[in-house]
């Protein structure tokens, strides 16, 4: 208990003042964020996790004093993983809402479409979790912020994997849309720079929510890779991973990425057996340091699990949202988006600062391992093996 006090003091004594009162309050009696999660489709288990990143940052900041004098108001909605479905959710919070700053989209594809649409209206994103290149190019990206790294960053990561473990037959199963392909180029780009001397032997791009990917995965086997990379979700990667398993695809190196990670893969007994057995490394965004401590087991505390992949960078976009809406003075979405060009916190992905086009300026990518834990639900477990800093 006392432990508990104390890190409730810590958590306070560091935010309240940030908090603090303004006479530019709104006259609403809450401040809306929005927040936009997909957590039903196939990235829904991993955006119920994430979506009680947002409500735990809520309970703090509120508990802390709110905003200009008033509690945040969370606005909730879910864009099925799905990017129309995601852009008139968009929509729906900045027109009917009144939403002046949104925590979201979590896809790159609802990004793509909603970025001119908030550069007209206004209306600053912050994303936790749309990782395309692609979205720092587009007209009215200086609308688009992201507490998530992008995927040429994962990319590297992942590149220096294969050239470090000595692999040379490389083949891709990726979503066929802008997460999965920009996540494949840019591993194949890193491994051009870094002069590898292998071969991409196979080069598949599936459609999300196909049912069997037995002749894809066939391609695969047939082309002798001795590495394989896999960018899905989790129900598609759920089916993948199973059926990889049937043709004895786990006697060959697997490596993952953000979005097979997590519990969900390992609900299916077959899906958790292939990747334990077939997975040699995978990677995500993770935090360290004293914050990540303490939202890790404020986390585990509140929802009696630990937080996965991209519950942090949630939380830390609605603390990012809160925080400019406080220095802006003013609940005003232009006003919002040029404090979030200076804003400068630790969160619990660690330092949170953005650059001249909104991207994160600096992270870190944790590898990970699928490893056997009798403790859990499932019996298995994502663990980490070492932690690697990024920087732009």
């Amino acid at each position: 208990m006392v432990k508990k006090l104390l890190l409730v003091a810590v958590v306070l004594g560091l935010l309240i003042p940030a908090m603090a009162c303004s006479s530019g309050a709104p006259s609403s009696e809450t401040v809306k964020i929005g927040c936009l999660l997909d957590t039903t489709g196939d990235l829904g288990p991993m955006g119920g996790r994430i979506l009680n990143g947002a409500r735990l940052a809520v309970d703090e900041i509120n508990a802390a004093g709110g905003v200009l004098g008033k509690q945040v108001e969370l606005v909730e909605e879910d864009g099925k993983t799905d990017p129309g479905a995601g852009f008139d959710r968009v929509k729906k919070m900045v027109e009917i809402d009144g939403v002046q700053v949104i925590t979201g989209p979590m896809i790159t594809g609802a990004s793509l479409l909603a970025i001119p649409y908030v550069k007209g209206r206004q209306v600053p994103l912050i994303s936790p979790s749309a990782t395309g290149i692609q979205l720092s190019n587009e007209d009215g990206t200086e609308w688009f912020f992201r507490t998530c790294l992008r995927d040429d960053a994962q990319g590297m990561v992942l590149a220096d994997l294969i050239a470090e473990k000595g692999y040379t037959k490389l083949a891709t199963i990726v979503l066929d849309n802008t997460y999965g392909k920009g996540l494949e180029q840019a591993i194949v780009d890193e491994l051009e720079v870094k002069g590898w001397s292998g071969e991409q032997v196979a080069s598949i791009h599936y459609a999300e929510g196909t049912k069997d990917y037995r002749s894809e995965l066939q391609k695969i086997k047939d082309a002798g890779a001795d590495v394989v990379v896999c960018v899905s979700y989790c129900d598609d990667g759920i089916i993948i991973f199973k059926q990889a398993l049937d043709l004895g695809l786990d006697e060959v190196a697997w490596m993952g990425c953000d979005g097979n990670y997590g519990s969900g893969l390992f609900k299916d007994a077959k899906s958790a057996e292939f990747m334990e057995k077939a997975f040699v490394a995978g990677t995500r965004t993770v935090g360290t340091g004293p914050q990540n401590d303490h939202f890790v087991a404020a986390y585990t505390e509140k929802y009696g699990e630990a937080p996965e992949v991209y519950c942090d960078t949630m939380y830390d976009a609605v603390w990012a949202a809160a925080k400019a809406i406080q220095a802006a003075g003013t609940y005003d979405g232009d006003a919002i988006r040029v404090a979030l060009t200076g804003i400068q916190f630790d969160g619990a992905t660690g330092p949170i600062t953005f650059n001249d086009i909104g991207d994160r300026s600096s992270g870190a990518f944790e590898i990970w391992e699928v490893v056997l834990d009798p403790s859990t639900e499932t019996g298995y477990k994502n663990a980490p093996v070492k932690v690697i800093t990024w920087s732009t």
